[in-house]
């Protein structure tokens, strides 16, 4: 075939133009958000083009080869001596046959005189390594506990103390008074009453990888000592494809890398003309004169990449033909175009009224973004990112309309956790000051001199820190269900009064168990540290200033 055939305008029968219609009635039932499900019933057919498209293609088969010097176990196996000891008594090119078809895979093969029988490199010939696990003692640190007595009871465990106390007593003369010297046993604080405290320790064990030896199996030889040392090839076959398309002139541009996908997948091709050009001679054929390659492979490379080591085996030069029909059709008086490639019809919209539906709603999100009218913006976008046609830009601009609309749920929660933080503080002061709290916790109180006021701080607080961290990383689904900022900051915050509720209720549990007057003496300790780092820092910068 030396020319290309022009394009044939053609009429459809009643047969074919059914199956047109139904084909264009499942396409549009495919495309969600799309309510014109009888749009191929509702078109009307303008025209009908018979329209080939064309395929060049050049396939080469490439054969890569790499010499390697490797190694692997002996297994008892023993070699003649060696004949070959350097790379340069090696033709790597003679070494294996050259394939025969297309192929793609990874061959290795020994060669035959190279292999000798050499000390293993990793233990030095001994078969033996350094244990990892020991590093070569033998013996590992285990970590224990040890008892000791506690310093400061002497392990009693507790001491009496004596204290003088006034005590009442009635006598013939009527009621008198006098000092009482009693004694009453205090746990020991440091060691809980148990005479003796536990100190973290280390006791010496037997490594239980080389059982004390210091020295395990080679990992290399596996205890041979020794190591098979030889030459490789490593063989890799493997392919590349370029090729090219030539379309009617009813297809844009713009629709010539969607045909391009299709094709390389499952059209069917008609193979027009086809070549074995040998690997010498490929750059030295004049394409241009061969009257459809030439035109088909115009912007593909004249010659075949050789890389070092590699060599080109043979090479095809293609040219099919795929069957194609351009449908030019109208629907509510503006035209549209389509392709059906091959026999079996696979439709590809090359214009449509999908695309221009989904330019309208592309054109309301910016009108509405305009009037900063964000939430119509975001359920308009909600449509368009179901069309397959939707890109990039439009998934981005939804994503960042979604993070807006996400801030507006997360300022109606926070700003409800600070009003709810303002009138839980005077009801948390209330309910500790009447002593809402179990009689260790008092106890606790007296003894780390912690009062009601650092308590009820610190509840806030926890319950301001905990709810605002809650709402900043996963708000419940239904505070984004909505498309108004209003609605959303609405819902926001009442998942905002919720969420602190339900910590109030935590903190005073927390307070009421001792918790809380522990980790406000931890905050007051961590407090006075770095209180004393200032001002040490201060003191030394005041020295080097003056």
């Amino acid at each position: 075939m030396a020319n290309y055939r022009d394009s044939q305008k053609i009429n459809f029968s009643k047969a074919e133009e059914s199956r047109f219609r139904q084909l264009f009635n499942d396409w549009a039932k495919s495309i969600k958000g799309y309510n014109r499900n009888r749009l191929g019933d509702q078109l009307k057919i303008v025209e009908v083009w018979d329209t080939p498209i064309y395929r060049g293609l050049i396939k080469t088969q490439y054969d890569n080869r790499k010499l390697e010097n490797t190694y692997e176990r002996v297994n008892g196996r023993t070699f003649p001596p060696r004949t070959i000891t350097s790379e340069s008594q090696i033709n790597r090119w003679t070494s294996a046959n050259y394939p025969t078809t297309f192929t793609s895979q990874e061959n290795r093969i020994c060669i035959k005189g190279s292999q000798y029988i050499d000390g293993c490199h990793t233990c030095h010939a001994t078969g033996k390594v350094t244990c990892g696990k020991c590093s070569g003692s033998g013996t590992i640190r285990v970590a224990c506990t040890a008892k000791q007595v506690c310093t400061k009871c002497g392990g009693r465990g507790g001491v009496y103390v004596t204290n003088r106390e006034l005590e009442y007593y009635n006598t013939s003369e009527g009621l008198k008074s006098r000092y009482v010297d009693k004694q009453k046993y205090h746990s020991c604080s440091a060691c809980s009453g148990k005479g003796y405290i536990e100190v973290p320790s280390f006791r010496e064990e037997t490594c239980p990888t080389c059982k004390g030896s210091g020295r395990v199996t080679c990992h290399t030889c596996v205890g041979d000592a020794h190591l098979v040392r030889y030459w490789e090839l490593r063989q890799s076959l493997y392919y590349k494809v370029n090729v090219d398309y030539r379309f009617p002139s009813q297809v844009p541009l713009d629709e010539v890398p969607k045909i391009i996908k299709l094709f390389n997948n499952n059209t069917p091709w008609r193979v027009m003309e086809k070549l074995n050009i040998d690997k010498e001679n490929f750059d030295k054929n004049d394409l241009a004169s061969r009257p459809i390659v030439g035109s088909m492979l115009s912007r593909m490379p004249n010659k075949i990449e050789h890389l070092q080591h590699t060599a080109v085996c043979f090479n095809i030069l293609e040219a099919c033909e795929c069957e194609a029909k351009t449908v030019v059709y109208e629907v509510d008086r503006k035209r549209y175009s389509c392709l059906l490639l091959g026999s079996d019809w696979e439709l590809i919209t090359v214009t449509s009224p999908v695309s221009d539906h989904m330019d309208d709603l592309k054109d309301k999100v910016n009108h509405y973004c305009s009037m900063h009218r964000f939430g119509k913006a975001w359920s308009v976008l909600q449509k368009v990112n179901k069309f397959p046609q939707a890109g990039s830009k439009e998934a981005y601009m939804q994503e960042r309309l979604e993070e807006r609309m996400a801030l507006m749920s997360r300022l109606g929660g926070n700003f409800a956790i600070v009003l709810c933080a303002l009138l839980i503080a005077p009801l948390l002061h209330t309910l500790y000051e009447s002593g809402f709290y179990a009689p260790w916790t008092s106890w606790l109180m007296d003894k780390l001199d912690i009062g009601v006021l650092g308590m009820m701080l610190l509840s806030v607080v926890f319950v301001m820190y905990y709810s605002m961290r809650y709402c900043k990383r996963d708000l419940p689904g239904f505070a984004y269900r909505v498309a108004s900022p209003l609605r959303r900051f609405i819902r926001g915050f009442v998942t905002g009064i919720g969420i602190s509720i339900y910590l109030g209720a935590l903190s005073v549990i927390l307070t009421y168990v001792g918790i809380t007057v522990l980790a406000c003496k931890v905050v007051w300790i961590g407090i006075t540290i770095v209180a004393f780092i200032i001002i040490i820092i201060a003191g030394l910068v005041q020295n080097i200033v003056s």
